[in-house]
């Protein structure tokens, strides 16, 4: 069952990730500063473009193996052009 609030302040102010430095998924609350490492289907993340929760986390990027999509990477410039990723950049 996916998470929609903060286990401990019970507020919706939250963001749910795939942290790739402890390789695990993580709520983090900004209404109470909690950070918790949560499991892949607590999280329950869908792809933007085709809703498909198949979605796969290397070193360095995420990206669906249904469409192809690239969620988010380490590197924001694709051959010199910056990119805008829907989950955004990956801080390692």
């Amino acid at each position: 069952m996916p998470i929609l609030k903060c286990p401990y302040c019970d507020d919706e102010d939250i963001e749910i990730s795939y942290n790739h430095k402890i390789r695990q998924y993580t709520l983090t609350c900004f209404n109470c500063d909690s950070f918790i490492k949560i499991t892949k289907k607590q999280a329950d993340l869908k792809c933007p473009g085709c809703e498909s929760k198949n979605i796969v986390h290397d070193d360095c990027e995420s990206y669906c193996c249904d469409c192809g999509m690239v969620l988010s990477a380490t590197s924001n410039y694709v051959g010199g052009f910056k990119i805008v990723l829907d989950w955004g950049g990956l801080i390692l």
